[in-house]
C-alpha cells in the first residue's frame, strides 16, 4: 500500500463512506449488472475506504465459487450469470482503488479470469470475440461484439480513467449489439490489461484508437461497415473519444459523456480529489503529480477542431471535476461540426442518474448520424 498523506488518511477514514461518497457511484455499478441488494450488503460491511477492495473481492470470490459449483451441476445459465456477477464485484473492488496497486491488479486479473469463464458459456453467435491489435510494439487487448447483421456500423467505446473492457465495456456492448451495431471495447494505454505494458500519454492516446480502426478496416470475415464508424466515451473517455475523432477523419460521429476537457496543468491536478490524483500517477506510472503532469495535461482547444457531429453530455453535480460548466463550454467552442450539448444541472458524473433516458437518446442519435437502415 502506498504511503498516504494526512489529508488522504483523514478523507479515506472519515469522509469516504456511503452517506458522503459511495451512493454517488451506485448508478455506475448498477449499469453493468451489480444487483442493488448485493451492492447495499457489501457496502454495509465496509468500515472505511481502506477495506473497499478487500470486501468486494471477497464477494467476487464467493460468486466465482458458486458459479463453478453451478457449472459442475449442469446449470450453465446460472453459472454464466454468476461468473459475470463476479466480474462486476471484482471491478467495483479495484475501481479507482489506486492506494494499493497489488490489491487493485489482483482483483482486476480475477475480473478478467471470471469474464473468460462467463463468455465460454455464450452461444457462438453472441460470444464476445477476443482480439489483440498490434500497436507500437505491444498489443491492445479488446473484445469485439458482432451484431449478427451484415454491413452494420461499428461503435468503438473509449474507456475512462479506470473502466475495464470486461465490465462497463461488456454492458455497453450488450446495448449496442441489441440495436444492431457492431461494438469494440478495449483497454488503452494506462488502462486495464494494457497498463502493465504501456502507460498513459494523453498526446499519444488517439493513435491507439486509430490502430483499432486500421485493424477493423482489414477484417473481411466480420462483415462490418467500416465506412460508418463512431466513437463513444464516458468520463475521461468523454474527452478521449472526441479528440481521437478529431485526429482520425475516418470517424463519422462521436458521443462524449462528462469529459474532462481541460486539466489546468499542475495547479489543476492539485485541485482534484485525492483519489483522482492517485489515478493520475497510477495511469502514467509516475510517483508524483509533478512527474505526471506532462503525460496528463491538456486543453481540448489546443487540439485540431472536431469537424464531425458531436453529442456531448455534462452535469452540474460532477464530483470528479471542479467547475463542470467550463468543460462543456470549452467543448462546444472547440467542436466545429454539428453539435448538441445535453446538460443536466442536477446530474451526477457521467449522467449516471439519467442513463434510462441517455442511452436510448444516444442510440437514436448514432443511428441517424450513421444512416443505419
Amino acid at each position: 500500500m502506498v504511503k498516504l498523506s494526512l489529508r488522504e488518511k483523514f478523507a479515506f477514514k472519515f469522509i469516504f463512506n456511503e452517506k458522503n461518497v459511495y451512493h454517488r457511484w451506485y448508478g455506475r455499478f448498477l449499469s453493468f449488472g451489480i444487483d442493488l441488494g448485493r451492492l447495499k450488503r457489501v457496502v454495509a460491511r465496509i468500515p472505511n475506504w481502506m477495506q473497499w477492495c478487500e470486501e468486494w473481492t471477497k464477494e467476487g470470490d464467493e460468486l466465482y465459487r458458486k458459479a463453478e459449483q453451478a457449472l459442475n451441476e449442469g446449470y450453465r445459465t446460472k453459472a454464466k450469470a454468476l461468473f459475470y456477477a463476479a466480474v462486476g464485484c471484482y471491478h467495483v473492488g479495484q475501481h479507482i482503488f489506486f492506494i494499493d496497486s497489488s490489491q487493485k491488479e489482483g482483483s482486476q486479473e480475477k475480473a478478467r479470469r471470471s469474464y473468460k469463464q462467463a463468455i465460454r458459456l455464450y452461444e457462438d453467435k453472441e460470444k464476445p470475440i477476443r482480439i489483440e491489435i498490434p500497436f507500437q510494439g505491444v498489443k491492445i487487448p479488446a473484445y469485439l461484439r458482432l451484431s449478427g447483421i451484415p454491413n452494420q456500423p461499428l461503435v468503438i467505446f473509449v474507456n475512462g480513467m479506470d473502466n475495464i473492457k470486461e465490465a462497463e465495456g461488456h454492458s455497453h456492448g450488450n446495448i449496442y449489439r441489441r440495436h444492431g451495431f457492431n461494438f469494440i471495447a478495449f483497454d488503452g494505454p494506462g488502462q486495464g490489461e494494457l497498463w502493465k505494458d504501456m502507460k498513459f500519454e494523453v498526446k499519444e492516446y488517439h493513435k491507439a484508437v486509430s490502430a483499432i480502426i486500421d485493424w477493423s478496416e482489414m477484417q473481411q470475415d466480420y462483415q462490418m461497415d467500416t465506412q460508418k464508424i463512431a466513437l463513444t466515451g464516458f468520463s475521461l473517455g468523454g474527452y478521449l473519444a472526441p479528440v481521437s475523432a478529431a485526429y482520425d477523419k475516418r470517424v463519422k460521429c462521436v458521443v462524449g459523456n462528462s469529459g474532462l476537457v481541460y486539466t489546468g496543468g499542475l495547479q489543476g491536478l492539485k485541485q482534484l480529489n485525492p483519489i483522482w490524483q492517485r489515478g493520475v500517477t497510477y495511469m502514467t506510472g509516475c510517483k508524483t503529480l509533478e512527474a505526471a503532469v506532462h503525460q496528463f495535461d491538456w486543453d481540448i482547444e489546443m487540439a485540431p477542431n472536431l469537424q464531425v457531429p458531436l453529442l456531448f453530455y455534462h452535469v452540474g453535480k460532477d464530483e470528479v471535476m471542479p467547475s463542470p460548466k467550463i468543460h462543456s463550454e470549452k467543448m462546444m467552442r472547440w467542436a466545429q461540426g454539428d453539435k448538441q450539448l445535453k446538460y443536466y444541472e442536477d446530474g451526477e458524473h457521467c449522467t449516471m442518474d439519467y442513463l434510462d433516458e441517455v442511452f436510448p437518446e444516444m442510440i437514436d442519435w448514432l443511428k441517424h448520424n450513421l444512416e443505419m437502415n
